[in-house]
């Protein structure tokens, strides 16, 4: 049988005739083929092999015209990310834990603690602050302490959103709190007569959804930081929004 090695005849065919015999190959195969030697792993894990098999996954971050919203992300982990959620493959074991209850504000109801993973950084909301815990080298869980606390508001967090290494939170307090990441630049601003369930922040632009029944966009442009650009009113509470990644 042909082996592997550079002297393989499969070598001298060109790149281009390679990956057509590739595009051939499912999810499973591919990730096989990768297990073989180094060159055929970096040439299976190519995003133009991958992103077929993506646009049939789900949330890999293709529109259904095939607009890539995730780029710089490789194709083929986002299929397996893709393909973990869609199967329940998971490791269950716990990486932190700890005693105290998150109320929201006026009702019993208890508030899930928002967490979002940028890189080796686990960013978690606790109380009032969200706290950024690093990533053991060795994967084996999270450091005990955190690296970062980031605070302003007098009552619970409900959501916040990592965005071009800021964070924008919304709280039970009615605030919104932008925090840059790496330094000590923070603005804070009453935004809504109750808790700010939910919020988002792109291209200049925050938009918030409260408890009050109302979104609304600010303006973080010089001399306007913090000012209401518009008010949607709706029927019941607004418990999710987000901007367009399209624009």
């Amino acid at each position: 049988p042909p082996s592997s090695s550079p002297s393989s005849p499969l070598w001298a065919l060109p790149e281009e005739l390679l990956l057509l015999i590739c595009s051939y190959l499912d999810a499973q195969a591919l990730g096989r083929l990768g297990q073989v030697c180094r060159r055929l792993r970096f040439l299976s894990s190519r995003d133009l092999l991958w992103r077929r098999i993506a646009r049939g996954c789900l949330n890999s971050g293709f529109t259904q015209l095939g607009t890539d919203l995730a780029a710089g992300i490789p194709v083929k982990e986002r299929v397996k990310v893709s393909q973990n959620w869609r199967h329940g493959r998971c490791r269950r074991e716990t990486v932190l834990k700890w005693k105290c209850k998150q109320v929201a504000p006026f009702s019993s109801t208890l508030l899930m603690p928002w967490m979002e993973l940028d890189g080796e950084y686990l960013y978690l909301s606790q109380a009032e602050n969200i706290q950024a815990y690093r990533l053991c080298p060795d994967g084996t869980g999270l450091q005990r302490h955190p690296q970062a606390i980031f605070s302003g508001h007098q009552e619970d967090v409900c959501r916040f959103v990592l965005v071009n290494s800021h964070i924008v939170s919304g709280g039970g307090d009615g605030n919104i709190v932008l925090h840059k990441i790496r330094g000590s630049y923070s603005i804070k601003f009453s935004a809504h007569e109750q808790e700010v369930n939910c919020v988002d922040f792109q291209g200049g632009l925050i938009v918030s959804g409260s408890r009050d029944r109302t979104a609304k966009v600010w303006s973080l442009s010089v001399g306007r930081v913090g000012q209401c650009l518009h008010t949607v009113q709706t029927e019941d509470r607004v418990w999710s929004i987000a901007i367009s990644p399209l624009l």
